[in-house]
C-alpha cells in the first residue's frame, strides 16, 4: 500500500499522544493493548486528513483536522490543521493555529523551531516589517593578517599591523520587511537593510538587500528571486551584487525538509575591475527535528566566479551544520562550517595559485522565558580561522554578539 507507513506512523502517534510530525518522524514504542471507540474513530480521521494532504486535497484536511478539534485540542491535530491551512495560502489563520501550539507547553523544542519556520514564510508571503539590533565586538574587523612575515614575489616581507585595526565594537541595526505585490500574494517585494556602526566610524558599513520573490501556481515546487545587493563601508561603495535564484523544494507537504537553489550573479567591485564577475551558484539546505527536542540544520554550496581577471576567479565549496540543544528553559545553538576556495591561477602579485581553508565555529544562547514587548535577547560567540597557501591572507578573529531580535 503506498500510505501503509504514513498510515502506520499516524496510528501510532495518535494512541500515545505524541507531538512531533507525524510525516517526519517514526517513534519507536508499542500500540496500546486497547484502545477506546472514541480514540479510533480519531486515528481514522487523523490518517485520513493526513491522505488528503499528501493528495494535495488541502479543503478536505482542513475539514476533517477542524472536525476533529472539536473532540480534542491535541497540538498533534491542530499542527496538521495549521499546515494544511498554509498550503492552502488561508495564511491568517493558519499562522493562528501554528501561534497555539508554538505557545503550548510541552511541544518539543525541534517542532517549535519548524514552526518558526512556517511563521516567517507565512510574514513574508502577508506582508512585515522586523527591527533588530545588536551590540557587537570583533577581535579583528578588517581580517587583518596574523603572520609574521609574508612572501611577495619571492622576497619576504615583515607584516606590521596597523595601529587603528584593533578590535572593534559597535552597535548593528536591521530591519527586514516584505509585502506582497499580487493579491494572491505569490509575488512579494523584500527590503533588508543593516547598518554597523563602529567606533571611530572607519569601520561603518551599510549593506542593502532588495528584490522580488515569485510562486508559481502550476509549479508549486518552485520559487524564483531576483535582488540587488549594496554594500557600502565608511561612506565609500565596496560593491553592488544583483542575483537571480530558483528554489527547487522536493516535498511540498514538508517543505522545509530541503531546499536546493541555483543561482547566476554578477558582482561589481568599486574601485577594483579586476575583481568583476561572473558567479554561478547550486546550493542544497535541510532541516531536521530530532528525538529528545534537538532540531538539525545545515547544508552545502558549491560556487563558481569567474572574475575578469583570471587569477581572482575560484572554485569554492561551504559544507555547514547546526545542532539547537534545549535544556531546561534554555537553547543552545552550536554552528560550524567548513569552507575551501581554489583561485584559477598564479596570483600576479604574491607569485603563487591561492588555496584558502576557512573554518567557522559559533555559539548562540537564549531563555525561552525571557522576551519582552515581542523581542529577546540572544548572546552568540563565533570563532574563525582562516588558513591560505598566501601568509598574507591567513587570519584568525572572534566576534562576540549580544541580540534583541523579535521572536514568536
Amino acid at each position: 500500500m503506498k500510505y501503509a507507513s504514513l498510515v502506520s506512523t499516524a496510528s501510532f502517534l495518535l494512541v500515545l499522544g505524541q507531538y512531533s510530525f507525524a510525516s517526519e518522524n517514526v517513534v519507536a514504542g508499542e500500540e496500546s493493548a486497547v484502545v477506546s471507540a472514541k480514540q479510533r474513530s480519531l486515528q481514522k480521521l487523523f490518517v485520513m486528513g493526513l491522505l488528503t494532504l499528501e493528495q494535495r486535497d488541502y479543503k478536505a484536511s482542513i475539514a476533517i483536522f477542524s472536525e476533529m478539534l472539536k473532540k480534542t485540542d491535541s497540538p498533534r491535530v491542530r499542527l496538521e490543521l495549521a499546515r494544511a491551512l498554509f498550503l492552502d495560502r488561508q495564511f491568517t489563520a493558519s499562522k493562528a493555529n501554528f501561534q497555539k501550539v508554538l505557545f503550548k507547553e510541552g511541544v518539543p523544542w525541534g517542532v517549535k523551531q519548524n514552526i518558526r519556520q512556517y511563521l516567517n514564510q507565512i510574514d513574508n508571503d502577508i506582508g512585515f516589517i522586523k527591527l533588530g539590533v545588536s551590540f557587537v565586538s570583533d577581535s579583528n574587523p578588517s581580517n587583518f593578517t596574523s603572520s609574521e612575515e609574508v612572501s611577495i614575489s619571492g622576497r619576504s616581507f615583515k607584516v606590521v599591523r596597523p595601529e587603528g585595526d584593533q578590535e572593534a565594537k559597535g552597535v548593528r541595526y536591521n530591519m527586514n520587511s516584505g509585502f506582497p505585490l499580487s493579491a494572491d500574494s505569490r509575488t512579494q517585494a523584500f527590503l533588508n537593510i543593516s547598518f554597523s556602526d563602529f567606533q571611530g566610524g572607519d569601520l561603518d558599513r551599510w549593506l542593502g538587500d532588495v528584490g522580488i520573490v515569485s510562486s508559481f501556481e502550476a509549479l508549486p515546487k518552485v520559487k524564483a528571486k531576483a535582488g540587488l545587493e549594496y554594500s557600502e563601508k565608511n561612506g565609500n561603495k565596496q560593491y553592488d551584487f544583483s542575483y537571480l535564484s530558483v528554489f527547487y523544494t522536493p516535498s511540498v507537504i514538508d517543505q522545509f525538509s530541503f531546499r536546493h537553489e541555483v543561482r547566476v550573479a554578477k558582482l561589481a567591485v568599486d574601485g577594483a575591475s579586476h575583481l568583476d564577475a561572473d558567479v554561478y551558484r547550486v546550493a542544497t539546505i535541510f532541516t531536521s527535528p530530532l528525538k529528545s527536542g534537538m532540531f538539525l540544520d545545515g547544508g552545502l554550496t558549491i560556487d563558481k566566479s569567474v572574475a575578469r581577471e583570471n587569477p581572482y576567479s575560484y572554485h569554492e565549496g561551504v559544507l555547514s551544520l547546526g545542532l539547537d540543544l534545549p535544556v531546561n528553559d534554555w537553547a543552545f545553538k552550536l554552528s560550524s562550517s567548513l569552507g575551501m576556495r581554489l583561485y584559477g591561477e598564479v596570483d600576479p602579485f604574491f607569485g603563487e595559485r591561492r588555496r584558502d581553508t576557512n573554518k567557522k565555529l559559533g555559539f548562540l544562547l537564549s531563555n525561552k522565558t525571557i522576551h519582552s514587548y515581542g523581542y529577546k535577547p540572544e548572546v552568540g560567540v563565533t570563532y574563525e580561522q582562516n588558513d591560505s597557501s598566501l601568509a598574507f591572507f591567513e587570519y584568525d578573529k572572534i566576534s562576540l554578539v549580544f541580540s534583541l531580535k523579535e521572536s514568536y
